[in-house]
């Protein structure tokens, strides 16, 4: 699988780079902290009936700064949030939204596209970054894991060699040890990326709440529409759409209903 018995594991130990104890959650967060992102996970809500008025620029700039804070898988960041500003895009959007009223009334709109077809683009630059453009080499774990393990996860082809490849590794090393099982089709990868652009639609949804204002996530998209409209390629794939603005009132329409908690989380 690579030169190491186990990249990841072997992770433990490497020389890295650590924040300070001030910027890492810490015991100081639950006075600092906690208060205020209790405040926004409850207050949070999708709101279907906006006023309109787009947000001003710098609070959703700042809104999508902390979105790519997001966590990563192998931190490839296989995401791109179109935030739509051009007026006649708008109003196209708003038909490919099915004229839902989030739409319709929202003052922005951001489409989470999941770019997984990126994957070796980002890989490259990040790389570069990580090395000082090559002056501060990767070394040990980190260097097999980003050398070996993440292209040989994330490599396909257009016959899916790569693909079988993968299969029967994993399939062969599972019999003596715990194996990940994927990805290997090009499903997998989809699913892949749909996580990455979730995580970061999660943290700019959050991120809009905690900056006074409100979003909604819509699924029910013309995404193929969206992908013309934004000029995305084949292999790029439109995740979701957030209406984002000033809620009215009237944009609530229910209180909110959540399962029991027992129903959702699991003691083992």
């Amino acid at each position: 699988m690579s030169g190491t018995p186990n990249a990841l594991s072997e992770m433990k130990s490497f020389d890295h780079v650590v924040v300070t104890k001030e910027e890492r959650p810490n015991p100081s967060f639950k006075k600092s902290a906690l208060p205020g992102f209790k405040k926004t996970v409850q207050g949070r809500r999708a709101i279907r009936i906006f006023d309109g008025v787009p947000l001003p620029e710098e609070v959703m700039r700042d809104c999508l700064r902390d979105a790519t804070l997001a966590p990563s898988s192998s931190n490839l960041q296989c995401y791109e949030l179109y935030w739509v500003r051009d007026d006649e895009k708008k109003k196209q959007m708003v038909a490919l939204c099915l004229g839902q009223p989030a739409a319709e009334t929202a003052g922005d709109i951001v489409v989470v596209v999941s770019r997984v077809d990126d994957w070796e683009s980002h890989h490259a630059k990040l790389t570069k970054i990580m090395t000082d453009d090559g002056k501060k080499p990767l070394k040990g774990p980190v260097l097999d894991y980003y050398e070996n393990v993440v292209p040989m996860l994330m490599k396909t082809d257009r016959w899916g060699l790569n693909n079988l490849k993968r299969r029967l590794m994993f399939w062969y090393r599972s019999r003596s040890q715990p194996t990940p099982n994927g990805p290997v089709r090009r499903a997998d990868h989809r699913v892949y990326g749909s996580v990455q652009a979730s995580l970061a639609a999660e943290n700019l949804m959050l991120s809009i709440a905690a900056h006074g204002y409100e979003c909604c996530p819509m699924g029910g998209i013309d995404k193929r529409g969206i992908a013309k409209l934004l000029k995305l390629p084949d292999t790029a794939e439109v995740v979701m759409v957030i209406g984002v603005g000033t809620g009215k009132p009237e944009g609530l329409f229910s209180a909110r209903v959540r399962l029991p908690f027992r129903d959702l989380v699991k003691e083992v």
